[in-house]
């Protein structure tokens, strides 16, 4: 689990700059909402304590011995206020349907988008990052944009219109009250400015210890099998129970400085909402104010002081959204390695040659692993990887399907550059067969059928992926995932579990060389696609594999001296050079002087000791 350092946050600025893009196509809607909220405001805080204010100056003026007659005057005035406060509240009301729709569909944008962007990152990337805490990042993410809209939306900026109002009105009926008022606000602005950096940056810690947590409890209940079966269910509980602790510390030490700020921002509303009063009383006492300019000062000193009040809320609210849009604001700013040229065209693999044109690679923690490496498959022929751990035998096929990228020299198929080709055309001619292989929740008919190819989008925007049966019967019984499927409750259509943990480790090699079959690509790679089989799976599905390779270019990694032994050629590797390379014949002629003939010497129950 990296620490938070290696998982950094973006700064508020590019957080807030990533936010507004994913409004992007629905920005007018949003700023009309702006303005029809605005409206409102408006009609609530400026035309309706005008009219209200009119009505007690004509009150205030009334003569006491004629006071009938006078429903010409106040009958106007109350239809006037009847009317503005009506016209308010359908503003409200619109203002509202105009922010949620365009706010939903950003959110709905920046999920979408930000989902394509995890699938685009690299391999390497993937590799270094933990996937509970980039999943929490994005669901952080996507609930913390809504909050923020929401925020600003019904927070900030009714506040914002508020004082200006109030300020406004009262430099025409009162100025020394807006004075009061102006030196409120200025206080305000004044603490704001110096304590707001200090509760975003708290808040961010909080989150950063937040998301690591979740990070760890997913990643334990993703490995619940390895959690059981090293019995460290108090271990993990411990060292999540520690990360809370931490999380919890965060907050509270968030909670202190938002309420010493809060005090302070207190203080200076209360000094600017009296000296609001005493220019009000003042102004009172010696007949400066009529009874209309006293009430617009009492209603506008304490509808600021509230707003003012409420928007340190809102705002703690907003910066605790922006510290959780920031984490995958910063994976989103992340470069995407592996993309398609501008020009690149798509693959075509009439013959199936692969050629590995002086190849340079390396992890980029560990050195260099290649160093010129150069290794030419032709149509048809079936090669054999075999070497120590770490020798790079993986790591030639991660490139092959650009999950990696070369750094020097070629990698070409059929004389195609691979990275002048798509990705997807790439990956579309390879089968991949992987040591451990990765099955989606879903039916085994669906996962037979995964790279097949979709379907088109339904009414719903779904992609389904198409079964054909009668090829998922065909290369089930190639594969022999027919024999365990006809004893389970729901045949083909039984869900495999998340990573197709309900399957054993065989059922699930079976059903991913079933996959590969059915895909059917010109160039296959298996890499220890036969290591989780029994002994009597294994020379079931061997029987397969050949059928399998017959019509392709294979590139094995492999252990099993049934599937080397038959190889057209082994190439061996070490330390990512070749050292080695010929039939099984060839290179057992070395003896025990050569790398392969060590390993064959070495052989343990049917395997190479690599």
């Amino acid at each position: 689990m990296p620490d938070l350092s290696e998982f950094p946050s973006a700064s508020a600025k590019d957080t807030l700059a990533f936010c507004w893009e994913q409004v992007e196509g629905n920005k007018r809607q949003l700023v009309t909402s702006w303005i029809v909220m605005i409206l409102a405001v408006v009609m609530a805080d400026i035309v309706c304590p005008l009219i209200f204010a009119s009505i007690l100056s004509h009150v205030a003026s009334l003569d006491l011995h004629r006071a009938t007659g006078e429903w010409h005057t106040f009958g106007p005035l109350l239809l006037s206020y009847a009317v503005a406060g009506l016209i308010a509240m359908g503003l409200w009301r619109i203002a509202g349907w105009l922010e949620w729709g365009a706010c939903v569909r950003a959110f709905a944008k920046g999920l979408n988008q930000g989902y394509e962007h995890l699938l685009k990152l690299s391999y390497r990337w993937h590799m270094d990052h933990p996937a509970g805490e980039v999943i929490s990042s994005l669901s952080n993410f996507s609930w913390a944009f809504v909050e923020m809209v929401d925020v600003a939306s019904w927070g900030l900026l009714p506040v914002a219109v508020v004082v200006l109002s109030a300020i406004g009105v009262l430099t025409v009926f009162a100025w020394p009250a807006a004075l009061a008022l102006l030196v409120m606000v200025a206080g305000f602005v004044f603490v704001l400015s110096r304590r707001l950096s200090l509760v975003r940056v708290a808040s961010q810690v909080f989150e950063d210890h937040h998301s690591k947590a979740v990070g760890v409890v997913a990643d334990t209940v993703t490995n619940l099998m390895a959690v059981r079966t090293a019995a460290s269910e108090l271990q993990e509980r411990r060292r999540v129970d520690n990360l809370m602790r931490q999380s919890v510390a965060a907050d509270l030490r968030a909670r202190s400085i938002f309420m010493r700020t809060q005090l302070q921002l207190e203080a200076s509303i209360v000094v600017g909402t009296l000296l609001a009063l005493v220019a009000g009383t003042t102004m009172a006492v010696h007949h400066w104010a009529s009874t209309a300019a006293l009430y617009l000062i009492l209603y506008y000193s304490a509808q600021v002081a509230l707003n003012l009040q409420q928007s340190f809320e809102h705002l703690r609210s907003f910066v605790r959204s922006l510290g959780r849009a920031a984490k995958f604001t910063a994976i989103a700013r992340e470069e995407v390695e592996i993309t398609d040229d501008p020009a690149a065209t798509c693959l075509h693999v009439p013959r199936g040659r692969v050629e590995f044109r002086r190849v340079d690679f390396g992890y980029h923690r560990h050195g260099p692993l290649f160093d010129s490496l150069t290794l030419s498959i032709t149509p048809g022929e079936h090669v054999a990887l075999v070497g120590p751990s770490g020798s790079g035998k993986s790591t030639l096929s991660k490139l092959l399907l650009r999950l990696m990228d070369v750094d020097g020299g070629q990698i070409v198929v059929d004389g195609q550059d691979i990275r002048a080709v798509t990705l997807a055309s790439l990956r579309r001619h390879v089968s991949y067969v992987a040591q451990e292989p990765q099955l989606l929740h879903r039916s085994i008919a669906e996962n037979i059928c995964y790279a097949t190819g979709g379907g088109d989008p339904d009414e719903w925007g779904e992609a389904p992926v198409i079964i054909d049966y009668d090829l998922v019967h065909e290369v089930g019984r190639a594969a022999h995932v027919e024999e365990f499927v006809c004893g389970l409750p729901d045949r083909y259509d039984t869900i495999v579990g998340e990573r197709g943990l309900k399957l054993s480790g065989g059922q699930r090699q079976r059903v991913a060389i079933a996959q590969a079959m059915a895909k059917n690509a010109p160039i296959l790679v298996l890499d220890e696609a036969t290591s989780a089989l029994d002994s009597e799976s294994e020379q079931l599905v061997q029987e397969a594999l050949w059928r399998l390779m017959e019509e392709s270019t294979a590139l094995v990694i492999a252990h099993r001296l049934s599937t080397i032994a038959r190889m057209d050629r082994i190439v061996v590797l070490d330390r990512g050079k070749i050292v080695e390379e010929g039939t099984h014949r060839d290179l057992l002629h070395n003896g025990e002087v050569g790398m392969y003939g060590r390993l064959w010497r070495h052989q343990s129950g049917g395997f190479l000791v690599a």
